[in-house]
């Protein structure tokens, strides 16, 4: 859908805008992530909390910046009562394992796995109704009606179809989905609407499907037939099947990687046309390769910095060899001790400046991409009185944080 022909709402469009530099929102990431890291974890709901406030606070509309209002205690508190929630039903799926044997074992695997899916489709709405109520724009609050339940239960379902179809069933679980949020979706009084179809996504997305389909084919294929080719090879000529079906193995992960950020972007422009708030729509023009850009840049990022880490990783085992040679026993322990203690600390460095990495180089200019590529006419409409609802509380997160779901 091109820009120029959306929407119904009247008025001149305007296009959002996003100011937050990497610069900017390093401090940030640096603080929030070793104060997670000394926390072990704790500091966690106080490190996402200032991440969305920070790019929420640099985005704005017609000139106006929004508001962030959630707290980092909020999410703590509950995580604490989720975590609460959580026990028993872990406890007593523990104990019915051991009751049941090995057959009642596996069934109930396979039901936890089920009501666990469920679990987490709830607490995915439930944390988006959490954030919602904390984002304001010139004063009028967003709010999500709806049941969780309900939620959880068409997500259920329509999960169960697109496995049995391979995914192809893929446009119409998003589609159903997208429109009960949106349509539960509020800014202030003003009620928001979901107009894309699944034929359009289905049209858009059906070649990434097949050439994923291909691939994944290519891959189990691959493997059956080295696993067929082993059992009747020499040994020696076995020894090579497992590199060869690593090899498989590989190159298929490589090919998905490469497809996910161009099924990204189709799927964002899909629903960022499709979605309206009373009567303001909203347009789209992302490109195709606008978020496979940003990961293409981020993998550049992180081959230069592994390449720099490699080089101090050798040179420093060389200078540690050729320093312990002449020293006695004691010391040489000594050293290796103070050796594995600077590991141990390195290692701690490099996944904090990779988790900073991620967010500086992914996570804000995927932000920045999406806000900036759309156009919202009507704007003027949208202007309503502040919801009377009150804020939701943060159990829905919480569940969210406890089943390792969340997002911005």
């Amino acid at each position: 859908m091109d820009v120029s022909t959306f929407g119904h709402g009247g008025g001149a469009a305007v296009r959002p805008g996003f100011h937050g530099s990497a610069r900017a929102m390093f401090p940030v990431v640096f603080k929030g992530l070793a104060l997670t890291l000394l926390t072990l974890g704790v500091y966690r709901f106080w490190y996402v909390t200032q991440v969305r406030r920070f790019l929420w606070e640099n985005s704005e509309l017609d000139g106006d910046a929004f508001e962030y209002t959630g707290r980092g205690v909020e999410l703590f508190i509950g995580f604490l009562i989720a975590v609460a929630a959580l026990v028993p039903f872990y406890t007593a799926l523990f104990l019915l394992g051991l009751a049941t044997g090995p057959i009642g074992a596996v069934l109930l695997q396979y039901g936890s796995t089920v009501g666990l899916f469920f679990l987490a489709q709830y607490a995915l709405f439930r944390a988006r109704r959490y954030r919602l109520t904390r984002t304001i724009w010139r004063g009028v609050r967003f709010q999500q009606s709806g049941s969780g339940w309900a939620y959880a239960g068409r997500s259920l379902g329509w999960g169960i179809v697109t496995l049995l179809t391979l995914g192809l069933a893929y446009p119409w679980m998003r589609t159903s989905l997208e429109r009960y949020k949106m349509t539960n979706t509020w800014f202030g009084d003003q009620k928001g609407e979901f107009s894309a179809t699944a034929g359009q996504l289905f049209k858009r997305g059906i070649l990434l499907w097949l050439v994923a389909i291909l691939v994944l084919g290519l891959a189990v294929a691959s493997l059956g037939l080295l696993a067929a080719a082993s059992g009747e090879a020499a040994p020696a000529e076995a020894a090579g099947h497992p590199f060869a079906a690593g090899g498989a193995i590989g190159l298929s992960l490589i090919m998905l990687v490469l497809i996910l950020p161009l099924l990204q972007a189709i799927e964002y422009r899909w629903w960022a046309n499709g979605c309206s708030i009373g009567h303001a729509t909203v347009g789209c023009d992302l490109g195709l390769f606008a978020f496979f850009k940003v990961y293409l840049g981020y993998a550049g990022i992180l081959l230069l910095f592994g390449l720099g880490i490699a080089v101090l990783v050798v040179a420093a085992a060389l200078i540690a060899g050729s320093g312990t040679e002449s020293l006695s026993p004691e010391l040489a322990g000594a050293g290796q001790v103070a050796l594995m203690a600077s590991a141990a600390a390195f290692y701690f460095v490099v996944g904090l400046i990779f988790a900073a990495l991620w967010q500086l180089f992914v996570v804000r200019p995927i932000w920045r991409k999406s806000l900036e590529s759309v156009e919202i006419r009507g704007l003027a409409a949208l202007m309503a009185n502040q919801s009377t609802e009150p804020p939701a509380n943060a159990f829905g997160e919480g569940v969210a944080d406890a089943l390792d779901f969340g997002g911005f």
